[in-house]
């Protein structure tokens, strides 16, 4: 998720894909979801699962009783897909709700209480993504932590370097965004850079190198702790010791 919350949204009927729709954007207001969302509709089973070969949703929204590829075809091939994104059932046949245990969906919503559904699946979808904990509030809108590569310091310009490539600048505090972001991985490798762990491909001697490449400048008394920290990470992450 880069920012936007991507939703695919498949039933045969468009009157219901609507409806669908309307009640899933209301009820993520209601429980707080913060940035900008995305729906993609779709009719037919095989076309959402050619879009989902890419694993650009985030949020599955699966009708079940469709011509063609139904709703439990469908999430069984996702399900075998690695970049598989969370799955809500969606039907006017409450008996499917046993059968949709099967392809561990988040929640089953039935189109007879569908704003009252929705909205508790969306509690749900929020809680099992920790999803409030993983957004951070900059002047121009929310986004990802995870989706902040690192931040330069200017005088008082930061420039925030995102994942896809976007750039965001705003005037601010350095030391008051490492504060914020701090238990998140930010590492300060100088006295004007703050960068995401994650992203960390190499440390050299006076520089650090980033997954996509991008060379910055490492502060000569910060090399140790920094290594230090890395292979603490390593080793949580990957369970090295």
């Amino acid at each position: 998720m880069k920012g936007i919350l991507q939703i695919g949204i498949c039933d045969d009927k468009l009157d219901d894909l609507k409806l669908i729709e309307t009640a899933f954007r209301s009820n993520a207001k209601k429980v707080g979801i913060p940035i900008p969302i995305e729906c993609t509709l779709f009719q037919d089973g095989e076309e959402m699962y050619k879009e989902m070969e890419t694993g650009r949703f985030d949020l599955a929204l699966l009708d079940i009783e469709m011509p063609g590829m139904n709703g439990f075809q469908l999430a069984k091939r996702i399900n075998m897909n690695r970049r598989t994104p969370c799955l809500i059932f969606v039907s006017a046949y409450e008996s499917f709700v046993f059968d949709a245990q099967t392809f561990m969906p988040l929640w089953f919503v039935r189109k007879s209480m569908l704003e009252k559904d929705m909205y508790k699946a969306l509690q749900k979808y929020v809680d099992v993504t920790v999803f409030k904990e993983s957004c951070y509030q900059l002047k121009c809108g929310s986004v990802f932590i995870r989706d902040i590569v690192y931040i330069e310091s200017s005088g008082h310009l930061l420039t925030i370097q995102m994942a896809d490539g976007k750039i965001i600048k705003q005037y601010g505090s350095l030391k008051v965004m490492e504060e914020e972001l701090s238990g998140h991985r930010f590492l300060r490798i100088h006295k004007s850079y703050l960068v995401n762990q994650r992203y960390i491909e190499d440390v050299g001697r006076q520089e650090i190198r980033l997954t996509d490449g991008t060379i910055l400048e490492m502060g000569r008394d910060r090399r140790k702790a920094l290594i230090q920290e890395i292979y603490r990470y390593e080793g949580e992450k990957y369970g090295v010791k």
